[in-house]
């Protein structure tokens, strides 16, 4: 069983190297082709690398560079480029970032951030993609409890915190997607999420990891409900994972794209009205989790007249691999129908905060 990314990765890459592996508005790439351009950008890396900024616009060369980070041996922390520069600063030396990644036109903004020179990537690198010479370039070796990435959260306190997740994390919860959903070849996932949101963690890995497909539209039609609907039917996007405000915006449509089989609410609390429509026409689940626990931990399928009392869908049972407990104070079981904290263990509790 595989415990790190770019051997599940990889394992996919053998077993059809020419089905498709991310599109966007225009152009799209194999996982073959995916694989080369990952192994392009993990030769313009400094050697040695530990942690690596990613600040790039969505598309085909940041899942690339993300990919080209995690096959150099190095965990990826991915950042909004719209970020305030003190913002991204911060998150940087508190990670102890020693390069960053950035498309061309960001590179300017980050001198002095990082001790290694700055990786400038240019808009259309995938042309680029085809030199034989990338296949012989090695994936550093890499072991199941190195980092993945980090991810930085809001923070409670409103001083942002880095989660650390680790190679067995990841993999873990591509194995757990895959258990619930079934998803691999001819699925096509929908990558609508920021970088930062673990819900992006979902949409990327657990779809490239079980051989499915990446959509990635732009930011022009992801802000617009009727053209990222055109998007995803002429995709063929089987699968959307998102906030519930995306679901209750499909919920109020006269019709849903014929190729979805599959949404997903994860975030926050999702209510019977936002979704009434669409249980009649999709597979609807609610899911849960902390992105302490690698995306979520629970999943739960929405159906009519599953919701709770008060209008609201559970968040159902423990994903694969994973365990949910109530608790209370002194971590013992509290009777069923009282009050308790949730406890989660198992294969997707990352390593903790930076720092």
């Amino acid at each position: 069983m595989y415990q790190t990314v770019f051997e599940m990765f990889a394992a996919q890459v053998a077993a059809h190297p020419d089905a498709l592996a991310v599109q966007g508005e225009d152009r799209a790439l194999t996982f073959a082709q995916l694989e080369r351009m990952a192994a392009a950008i993990q030769s313009m890396l400094p050697a040695n690398v530990q942690r690596v900024g990613i600040i790039m616009d969505h598309g085909i060369e940041m899942i690339a560079a993300i990919l080209g980070v995690l096959r150099a041996g190095a965990a990826y922390v991915p950042v909004e480029p719209s970020f305030p520069d003190a913002r991204i600063r911060f998150m940087m030396q508190d990670c102890q970032a020693d390069c960053i990644v950035a498309h061309g036109e960001y590179a300017h903004r980050f001198s002095g951030i990082v001790s290694e020179p700055i990786v400038a990537i240019e808009h259309g690198f995938a042309a680029e993609v085809g030199a034989e010479a990338f296949n012989a370039i090695e994936p550093a070796p890499v072991q199941p409890h190195d980092l993945a990435y980090v991810l930085y959260t809001s923070g409670s306190t409103g001083r942002p915190k880095g989660i650390a997740i680790e190679q067995r994390n990841v993999c873990h919860y591509a194995r757990a997607f895959h258990h619930e959903f079934q998803n691999g070849p001819g699925d096509v996932m929908l990558q609508h999420s920021v970088c930062t949101f673990d819900i992006f963690v979902e949409e990327v890995f657990a779809t490239l990891l079980n051989g499915a497909s990446l959509a990635i539209p732009t930011p022009e039609t992801r802000n617009s409900i009727e053209r990222l609907m055109a998007f995803i039917e002429r995709l063929g996007v089987t699968m959307v994972s998102g906030f519930p405000y995306l679901l209750m915006e499909m919920n109020d449509l006269a019709t849903i794209p014929t190729s979805l089989r599959l949404l997903i609410s994860g975030g926050d609390v999702l209510r019977t009205s936002y979704v009434a429509n669409l249980v009649e026409d999709v597979v609807v689940y609610n899911t849960y989790g902390p992105s302490e626990t690698t995306v979520c931990s629970n999943y739960f399928r929405c159906t009519p007249g599953s919701e709770l009392a008060d209008g609201t869908f559970p968040i159902g049972h423990a994903v694969r691999g994973a365990t949910v407990r109530i608790l209370d104070g002194d971590l013992h079981p509290v009777p069923a129908g009282t009050v308790g904290e949730i406890c989660i263990g198992g294969d997707g509790v990352g390593r903790g905060y930076i720092g």
